[in-house]
């Protein structure tokens, strides 16, 4: 582990080989820009969501009133309700799909934001500089509205899209709310194909404080965001452990009263630090965090 907190580990040498047969090899993040910051998987493997996960969107997906019913638990959300006026009317905001096309899986004029491919050939996060090039020709500038979505929260996929933006230093960002059946009952049509858009210049003014680095772990509270029995194993030193399972609601995330308890023994006048094994977790976590205005950033183990 390259840190300077001490790793507690139940299992030793025989978790690492099992965490390396599972999530593939990480390597360090030296083009980042803004330090270390931990590491990155390849592609999409970062994600790393729970076995639970599914089962968690399964128990409420169908349920398209309670998900009505539910508060929206922060302004950087968007109901599928608002989002289809929205796209009725005159300003569009602009759609960007984050997950793993199957099927019909992007809303209608939706163009598909590369996210697997912000990581170098040797698994590190790309510069910021790199990231922005990226996104710039698949058609989105710094001052478009956009709005990111995947076929489930609970992946991480949108959440850690979300990070991204920000830490690029994007404005107006938000997530859509709901599962792929609300939306579709919300009045969104749905396509097998992306909207191809004239590539943009993105011009990035990154927030390099969103990545965290090895000598901010002593300074800063630490949030393991992965399951219980992953933390048990082991987990860094003083870490509390946060399931990230337990920010999620019936829209995506859970309402504010709900997290208000899941972070009651966290000081919100103190920087938080959220990590997992692979980045889909921990931005889950660290989006919660964030729509409750706590000054969170982000670490991968090794």
């Amino acid at each position: 582990m390259r840190n300077n907190r001490r790793l507690l580990s139940g299992l030793g040498a025989l978790l690492v080989i099992a965490s390396a047969l599972v999530g593939g090899a990480y390597a360090g993040c030296s083009s980042c820009g803004g330090g270390s910051g931990g590491e990155w998987s390849s592609g999409l493997a970062f994600i790393g969501a729970p076995s639970e996960a599914t089962s968690v969107m399964e128990k409420t997906s169908g349920n398209v009133a309670a998900q009505a019913a539910e508060p929206n638990p922060a302004s950087s959300m968007i109901t599928a309700r608002a989002l289809f006026e929205d796209q009725n009317g005159d300003a569009k905001r602009l759609m960007a799909y984050v997950g793993v096309p199957e099927g019909d899986p992007y809303i209608e004029g939706s163009i598909h934001l590369p996210l697997e491919q912000v990581f170098n050939e040797d698994e590190s996060l790309k510069s910021p500089a790199e990231i922005a090039a990226l996104f710039g020709a698949a058609g989105v500038s710094e001052s478009d509205p956009i709005v990111i979505y995947g076929d489930y929260f609970v992946n991480g996929y949108d959440t850690f899209a979300f990070w991204v933006m920000k830490y690029l230093g994007h404005d107006d960002v938000v997530l859509l709310e709901g599962t792929k059946g609300s939306r579709e009952a919300a009045g969104l049509k749905f396509v097998p194909t992306p909207t191809p858009k004239a590539p943009e210049t993105y011009n990035a003014n990154p927030n390099l404080d969103l990545l965290a680095s090895d000598d901010q772990l002593e300074s800063s509270q630490l949030v393991d965001a992965r399951s219980p029995a992953e933390y048990n194993a082991e987990h860094l030193e003083g870490a509390t452990n946060i399931d990230s399972l337990k920010v999620i609601g019936s829209n995506g995330l859970a309402s504010d009263q709900a997290l208000s308890q899941v972070f009651a023994g966290l000081d919100k006048s103190q920087p938080v630090i959220v990590y997992s094994s692979k980045g889909g977790q921990a931005s889950i976590v660290w989006y919660a965090l964030y729509t409750q205005g706590y000054q969170a950033s982000l670490y991968t183990l090794t």
